[in-house]
């Protein structure tokens, strides 16, 4: 019940603050030709940022099931890909994309994959992700390093940030998943700060809680510890992921009729978005996603097309995933309960 009014809690606090956003973005501006412009976005590059949108979730259930499946567990991808829809869902309406790996656990419990192995698996999948992600920067930083400073201007200090951040949670990511007693005696340490903090008041009997629960982990760590093959080429997909995400907003590019950018250089700007809001604890991002999207895309539209690029794109890769998800949630919960009436 408490779960249940968080989420609700935060959905209500994303439309609260969308609506927030979409008053101080669209305030002065001309409405109808926000909606013209809308209207005359062409069609057929929109069904290919709903397809690179729909592939972006569709590779991490490939990465998934590749990391899945090294550990000795079957995984149809047809289950990765419902995994992911439901984190997808998770993630957007709990504060800082805390609540989809949870409920990606909890589903593939229900399919008999154990806890240990799907927590190593997701716990796996996000360092490379993180990766994912800095790899693609390292490239800008080397190669693009005047686009990077001419576009983010004084938003720089954030994107540093950002770059900061991920590499913190990649090393303390890491610790839990490749360190045998790192992740115990991290645990420990942090129990202890909120003990003293008296966040936590019976510390014996958390700590005795915290190792049964650290004892799940074991067994898919080792494996992922002596398997690097598998990092390698789950990274190559998930560049690929990333790359797939970023390129929706290429298509939005292309659907309102704008010229003058290439791929990379809109792949970039979309990249800039994601380092320097990510960090940031907003269930989904939203509002301040939108607004920061608008700041970076202006630089090469004006600012009404760059506002309904924002539209389309974050209704494509977020929004209509969002809804896919909720979908996706609905249909998982209604096969359970039909399967435990046919147990029954």
């Amino acid at each position: 019940m408490r779960k249940k009014t968080t989420y609700v809690f935060n959905i209500i606090l994303m439309i609260v603050v969308l609506i927030f956003t979409f008053y101080t973005l669209l305030h002065g501006e001309d409405l109808r030709s926000i909606l013209k412009v809308l209207r005359g976005a062409d069609k057929s590059w929109l069904v290919f940022a709903a397809l690179f949108a729909v592939a972006y979730l569709v590779l991490q259930a490939v990465s998934l099931k590749i990391i899945v499946q090294s550990a000795g567990s079957p995984m149809r991808l047809t289950d990765g890909i419902r995994y992911t829809f439901i984190g997808f869902l998770f993630n957007a309406i709990t504060p800082s994309a805390s609540g989809g790996q949870p409920m990606q656990v909890y589903y593939m419990h229900e399919d008999n994959i154990s806890i240990g192995v799907s927590s190593v698996a997701l716990l796996f999948w996000t360092i490379i992700y993180k990766v994912a992600l800095l790899m693609i920067e390292g490239v800008v930083m080397l190669f693009f390093r005047g686009f990077l400073h001419q576009y983010l201007g004084r938003y720089y200090w954030l994107f540093l940030v950002g770059i900061g951040v991920n590499l913190v949670s990649i090393i303390l990511y890491s610790i839990v998943v490749f360190s045998r007693n790192g992740v115990r005696n991290l645990a420990h340490f942090g129990t202890w700060i909120c003990h003293k903090l008296r966040i936590i008041r019976h510390k014996q009997r958390f700590m005795e809680k915290l190792d049964r629960s650290l004892e799940l982990y074991q067994e898919g760590a080792v494996y992922m510890r002596t398997h690097w093959e598998v990092f390698f080429v789950v990274l190559a997909v998930t560049v690929l992921q990333r790359l797939s995400f970023f390129a929706v907003t290429w298509f939005v590019y292309l659907a309102l009729g704008q010229h003058g950018a290439s791929p990379w250089e809109v792949i970039m700007l979309q990249s800039f978005v994601a380092v320097c809001i990510d960090i940031l604890p907003m269930p989904g991002g939203v509002g301040i996603n939108e607004g920061f999207f608008v700041t970076m895309f202006k630089q090469i539209m004006n600012k009404k097309t760059a506002v309904s690029a924002m539209l389309l794109s974050r209704g494509v890769n977020f929004y209509i995933l969002m809804i896919i998800g909720a979908f996706v949630t609905l249909g998982a919960g209604m096969m359970k309960v039909t399967g435990q009436k046919e147990r029954k």
